[in-house]
């Protein structure tokens, strides 16, 4: 209040204008009590419509929630300043950026823990779409076709395609026969779904995301939004996307985890009031500490005004009983208060009962970081370093164009992708001014800074763990031993039990109690230490009256467990004896382990996983069943750890090497029925194989199959054969498929084929890339060049495949003149030439010999023969992981779509054979990894332009007599 200037007039003396002045000062007041403007403790500014309580904010919106919501007998302010307290509490636990404070070298007093906010950077899906559509269009059109072709076609071809980077832009286009022409125009353009796109479209919400793939963060970023807006924030909505349209819900975290932990023991389904117990428990340990009134209102403010509610990791609730009884309870929480709230569901993917993600039911994975992303973690990481007083800019400047460079190491380029393991490698560059060579070494580097987290004080006052426990000759490695013993104890202990990873304060007293003469005075202290500041063990609170801890992250357990179990004398034998039920629990854990033991006893544990046999030898005693093949693939992860080259410097390395890559690629096309694995498995298998150099494949010899044909096979002449569904099969067919077949696709004539030698597998990625390399071809896609050297080239036009094959009849040429393989006089002396094949060649061979079958095995859909909708891959698979057909020939059905070198006509063909440069339609036959099962049989055929590509577009070659042509068409 100002007084009035001097010489002004004094009407302050008329009774009637000090009223009038007193009501307008009042009023002034009474405005600006309402709009307080406040400074934090941090600096931040609360701005209008702001109530405080108990030191803490709730936006004025929320207040009015708060009374519209209050019985009768209940105490508003109460409520007030419990809601307050809880997001304050909310937003203090998962603001902090995981690890992010941890910093041994920098001066403490200086700098501030670096916030989630600070770097957080928007996660993508899996599921990629026209760049132009909105995701609720896609889905709305998705509908549609589902409604179309059914569900029992429509659904699987989304679940085979909405976990990869392909939009299939002609699905629309209908064929005569009802089928789709599921080959990707070169001119579709794509863009990832994001997160919160995702959340924006789906009131429920699963997300599904690898170990450290950014699940928890990114419901930790969505809860952060949502409780700043409830404190009186409503601008931090925007960090919810353009698309966020349902205001500040209230936020509600539960771990599913922890939630696990305290069911009963049994197997009754739990309740969406287990739920709310689980919550008011955690409330409590956290200090909050809700009475039933508080719950009970808190229930009413959920179901009247609607929430936002998380529950983060199904797949750490244990086995799949325990699981499916947390699903119950929250199926039956989601139903209960669907109507104004909103929800998220976490996991990773194999805790996922479907083998793909779907988004018609709101299911989507979680991608990880592109190289755009890496980029912008990397320079909001050094643009929060010198705001957080962790570093001079200048010294940031320099360190963000170092770590930039960095990241295109091939060793550290698939790290980087995992936003767990990008942040690791940001806190090591910055600390220590250097990356580790690779995945061991950066966790070693990572476990060692934590542990410094416990002998480094934040401030002159603040006490280490040495300084404790009065004891300066406490070595922190013989902590870290221990707790490589405790997290081997705990993840072998969680195999099919609930989700124990927490350790209870006994289990680590008497972990800890050796470090200290056996005294639990000592051990309490540590504990008590731990749990007051996180480091490579953190607090959790209390269940049944029992201190919890838990390692970070279960990437740490798991090195941890690594650790403990390669440094064991009988590690070979514990190899063994840990993969004989559980096989799959231990899968990151060995590999790491042999890492640790070194390339000699590492090596030496995956021989004994292949029982130090050569895969011809073991099977003149034994038929190998899943468990070998299982114990085979591990062997492989074990020595792709250990790395191909340090293995290649000594000859028993070496021979170990050789034998396990045999196992890897006899265990590739073993049907199920024959004691082999899945198709899933078989690919990951392949994948394996990838990097430890597949031994099916000569690099000195362009990659072509390693063996004496350089993988052709000889097809005989067959002069009856006759090519696509003859109409005495059709009504049999079209029983078998549940489908018409089109009128072009009907054949009775006879359409004899000469004899001709065609490749075993199509041609691969690494062949591809050697024949542009080679010859300095320049008009090849890039994404042809792409993708594991063992996999189908793909993306590739018409044109580009009749280049190789020119190029491939000119390395043959030479090689026949050299070693003469079987077919080198055909080459050499009788004019034979490499080309595409003919539709009636390509369709001869995929029948294997077999006539008027649907598929080349039967008449039968078997997804683990052929690489195709159904099968669950979600991609390509390494050539050769399916049985071969009769012919010994692989991948004639599924996995790419394969061109011809015939032009598009009706039956009965003609066989018109084009020339370079055509234009019309060209004959594609196959089918590929997206395709419904009616397209990957023997007689399907499709006809793209041949400027066409896609992502399951590929080709293989055939040898045979060259044609005679006289202009751009000719006949055979």
């Amino acid at each position: 209040m100002t007084a009035p200037p001097s010489g002004s007039h004094r009407d302050g003396d008329d009774p009637e204008s000090l009223r009038r002045k007193i009501a307008e000062l009042t009023a002034q007041l009474a405005q600006a009590e309402a709009r307080p403007l406040i400074e934090t403790e941090g600096g931040a500014v609360v701005g209008q419509g702001v109530r405080v309580s108990n030191g803490h904010f709730i936006g004025r919106d929320w207040i009015q929630h708060i009374h519209q919501t209050v019985h009768a007998g209940e105490q508003e302010e109460d409520l007030q300043n419990f809601i307050a307290l809880y997001l304050h509490s909310l937003g203090h636990r998962l603001g902090l950026l995981p690890l992010g404070e941890i910093d041994a070298t920098l001066d403490q007093n200086r700098r501030q823990p670096l916030q989630l906010g600070d770097v957080y950077v928007p996660l993508n899906t899996t599921l990629q779409i026209d760049e132009e559509e909105r995701l609720q269009d896609f889905l709305d059109d998705l509908q549609e076709r589902v409604k179309f072709v059914g569900s029992d076609r429509g659904l699987p071809y989304l679940r085979a395609t909405a976990g990869k980077k392909a939009r299939f832009s002609q699905f629309k286009d209908a064929q005569p026969d009802g089928g789709f022409r599921d080959i990707l125009s070169d001119k579709a353009t794509l863009r990832p779904v994001t997160a919160l796109e995702a959340l924006a479209a789906h009131s429920s919400l699963t997300l599904l995301g690898k170990p450290g793939g950014g699940k928890s963060s990114f419901c930790a970023r969505v809860l952060l939004a949502l409780a700043e807006a409830a404190r009186g924030h409503p601008e931090e909505l925007r960090h919810l996307g353009e698309g966020w349209s349902f205001g500040a819900l209230f936020p509600i975290h539960i771990e599913l985890r922890r939630f696990a932990d305290q069911l009963p023991q049994g197997d009754a389904p739990a309740t969406a009031g287990d739920l709310w117990d689980h919550l008011s428990r955690e409330l409590h340990a956290r200090g909050i500490g809700p009475g039933q009134a508080e719950l009970r209102f808190l229930q009413r403010l959920t179901q009247r005004h609607g929430a936002l509610v998380v529950f983060d990791g199904l797949d750490e609730c244990g086995d799949r009983q325990r699981r499916q009884r947390v699903q119950a309870a929250v199926r039956q929480f989601i139903d209960g208060y669907r109507d104004r709230c909103r929800f998220v569901l976490t996991m990773r993917p194999y805790a996922w009962p479907q083998e793909t993600p779907d988004p018609l039911q709101g299911v989507y994975a979680l991608d990880g970081f592109d190289d755009t992303q890496v980029q912008q973690f990397i320079g909001a990481w050094y643009a929060a370093l010198p705001q957080r007083g962790w570093c001079l800019p200048e010294q940031a400047a320099e360190k963000h164009q170092d770590l930039l460079a960095a990241r295109d190491r091939p060793d550290l380029a698939e790290l980087a992708s995992t936003p767990l393991l990008l942040t690791l490698m940001s806190l090591l560059h910055s600390n220590r001014g250097r990356l580790p060579d690779d995945r061991a070494d950066l966790y070693h580097e990572s476990v060692e800074l934590l542990l410094q987290r416990w002998n480094h004080s934040n401030s002159g006052a603040e006490k280490t763990l040495r300084e404790q426990l009065g004891m300066p000759q406490l070595r922190l490695s013989d902590v870290r031993v221990v707790l490589q013993r405790l997290a081997f104890t705990v993840h072998a202990r969680s195999v099919g039990r609930k989700g124990e990873l927490d350790i209870g304060e006994h289990e680590l007293l008497d972990a800890l109690r050796p470090l200290f003469g056996g005294s639990y005075d000592q051990a309490g202290v540590m504990l008590r230490f731990i749990e007051q500041r996180a480091g490579l063990l953190a607090g959790q609170g209390q269940r049944d009256g029992v201190h919890q801890f838990t390692f970070p992250h279960r990437t740490f357990r798991e090195y941890l467990a690594a650790c403990y179990l390669g440094g064991s004398r009988q590690f070979s034998s514990e190899c063994l004896r840990l993969t004989q039920d559980t096989p799959d629990h231990w899968a990151v854990v060995l590999p790491l382990a042999a890492k640790v033991a070194g390339p000699d006893h590492g090596a030496a544990a995956a021989d004994a996983l292949v029982d130090h046999q050569d895969i011809g030898a073991f099977c003149r005693t034994c038929t190998p069943g899943p468990m070998h093949w299982r114990r085979a693939e591990l062997a492989g992860l074990q020595l792709h750890e250990l790395g191909q080259s340090l293995l290649q410097t000594q000859p028993h390395t070496q021979q170990i090497l050789q034998r396990v890559r045999g196992w890897l690629a006899a265990a590739l096309p073993v049907h199920p029925d024959d004691g082999g694995l899945r198709a899933p498995q078989r690919a990951r298998i392949g994948h394996v194989l990838t990097h430890l150099g597949d031994p099916r494949f000569d690099p000195q010899r362009f990659y072509l199959p390693a063996d004496d044909a350089l993988g052709f096979v000889r097809i005989p002449a067959d002069p009856e054969f006759r090519i696509g569904v003859s109409p005495a099969d059709r009504a049999r067919i079209e029983q078998s498929l549940a489908k018409a077949i089109d009128d072009d696709k009907i054949n009775d004539q006879p359409t004899p084929t000469p004899e001709f030698w065609i490749a075993r597998y199509p041609v691969t990625v690494a062949q591809f890339r050697a024949f542009v390399r080679h010859s300095g071809y320049q008009a090849a896609p890039k994404e042809a060049l792409q993708g594991p050297d063992n996999h189908p080239v793909s993306d590739v036009r018409w044109n580009d495949a009749q280049a190789y094959v020119g190029w491939l009849h000119q390395r043959l040429h030479e090689i026949a003149g050299a070693d003469a393989p079987a077919w080198a006089d055909l080459i050499r002396r009788q004019g034979w030439r490499v080309a595409l094949p003919s539709e009636r060649e390509w369709e001869k061979a995929a029948r294997g010999g077999r006539v008027g079958q649907v598929f080349s095995w039967g008449d039968h859909p078997d997804p683990e023969r052929a690489n195709y909708r159904d099968t669950g891959i979600q991609g390509k698979a390494p050539v050769g992981s399916f049985p071969a057909n009769d012919f010994g020939l692989y991948d004639m059905l599924g996995n790419a779509w394969e061109w011809t070198r015939s032009g598009y006509a009706a039956y009965p063909p003609s066989e018109i054979e084009v020339a370079p440069g055509h234009a019309g339609l060209i004959v594609v036959r196959g089918g590929a990894w997206h395709s419904p099962r009616y397209n990957a049989r023997c007689a399907f055929r499709s006809r793209p332009h041949p400027g066409g590509r896609g992502d399951g577009l590929g080709f293989r070659v055939v040898l045979c007599v060259s044609p005679v042509r006289s202009s751009g068409l000719g006949k055979l």
